[in-house]
């Protein structure tokens, strides 16, 4: 007899959760003699582990309030196509991962529809960031709530919603340690300094910081003329849009998808907030958080918000570990600043990457147990 299990992951983050849950629920199934089938929505890496998706998650990539909103009728369509061919094949469990402005609304319908079916949602929602109502919604919808960080439960197990932390996916990368190594093996001079910049993976993300990142590249150069800046992204999609921000500076630059290797190799990076943010630090890489939202979008996050910080190494941390620069603070001068003085100091490197260790093993890296292992010795008791 064959099992089914619908999975949806909506951005690359989730596809990499997503993929990593799909290997680990294989492995678990062999050894048990399990057969299961994955169908659902996945980006490349979730598809390579065998799944069959629906149609390309590209489309999912949406991001804040206002920026969803020219594609409200586009997204409504997808859910429902979603949502019909979830009841065409009648899953015993549905997963979702994380992209909640798409997963919880396919969920609640097709709660709506298959009162019995096991609904699992993987990467809590920030409820102790903004909008902490969301948990009672979580609890109405979903059967179990697997959390990445440890504090996370007890906001949904006080609303009914049985919730169990299983830990950070991207502790399962494979980082690079020997940071000298990798310069030898590619012939990178040790006064040549590296600055790696992640502008974003959506085009309006690419929009907003590159006017102010080219700017603050040009300053940084101006003190360090043997910088070289390699741009770290998901695909080529955006090369040329980036190119064009670039277009008459005397930059040394270049792009590369190979993500880990470059925050390994880097001296410094600029980073646009996210879970980037997390594998730089887990690279043993300093760096500087920059991002802009949307003004409308961030009005209505301003009023919203409960924490300090946009950086989860900073918000864990409950002090400034990594400089930020958000909205009106993201100029090239405060940019510059902060990473000139990043590159001039080691102490406050050293001091930066030493915080952010620690940040790191709160929330489950270096642990016995993969978080996908973990979750999918949980998901497979609602097999049963």
């Amino acid at each position: 007899m064959i099992s089914k299990i619908y999975i949806i992951a909506g951005e690359p983050s989730g596809d990499f959760i997503g993929s990593t849950l799909i290997k680990s629920i294989k492995l678990i199934q062999s050894e048990h003699h399990i057969n299961i089938e994955f169908t659902g929505l996945g980006g490349p890496l979730m598809q390579s582990q065998g799944l069959t998706s629906l149609f390309n998650i590209d489309q999912l990539s949406l991001m804040g309030f206002i920026e969803i909103l020219p594609k409200f009728f586009k997204l409504k369509k997808l859910i429902k196509q979603t949502v019909e061919h979830i009841i065409q094949v009648d899953p015993a469990i549905l997963i979702t991962v994380d992209s909640p402005g798409f997963t919880l609304l396919v969920a609640k319908k097709v709660r709506k529809l298959r009162k019995s079916l096991q609904i699992i949602h993987i990467v809590a929602p920030s409820v102790w960031a903004y909008k902490p109502g969301r948990a009672k919604k979580y609890a109405q919808v979903y059967n179990h709530l697997l959390t990445l960080l440890p504090f996370e439960p007890p906001y949904f197990t006080k609303v009914g919603l049985p919730s169990t932390y299983v830990g950070h996916f991207i502790s399962e990368q494979t980082y690079f340690t020997d940071k000298k190594q990798l310069r030898y093996q590619n012939n990178i001079f040790e006064k040549t300094k590296i600055l790696c910049v992640t502008p974003g993976s959506r085009k309006g993300e690419i929009l907003r910081h590159m006017p102010i990142f080219s700017k603050a590249l040009q300053i940084i150069q101006s003190t360090y003329p043997n910088l070289k800046v390699i741009f770290v992204l998901n695909n080529g999609k955006y090369q040329d849009l980036i190119e064009e921000f670039l277009e008459g500076t005397n930059l040394d630059y270049s792009f590369s998808n190979d993500r880990l290797k470059i925050f390994a190799l880097a001296d410094v990076a600029l980073a646009k907030s996210g879970t980037n943010t997390l594998e730089l630090a887990a690279s043993a890489t300093p760096m500087v958080v920059a991002y802009i939202l949307n003004s409308l979008s961030f009005a209505i996050l301003k009023f919203l918000i409960k924490v300090k910080y946009a950086s989860l190494i900073n918000i864990i941390g409950k002090r400034e570990i990594i400089p930020e620069y958000i909205q009106s603070n993201c100029t090239p001068e405060k940019i510059s600043t902060a990473i000139i003085d990043l590159l001039d100091n080691s102490d406050k490197r050293l001091a930066q990457v030493h915080s952010s260790k620690k940040i790191l093993e709160s929330i489950g890296f270096g642990g016995p147990i993969k978080p996908s292992v973990k979750a999918a010795e949980l998901i497979l008791k609602y097999l049963k």
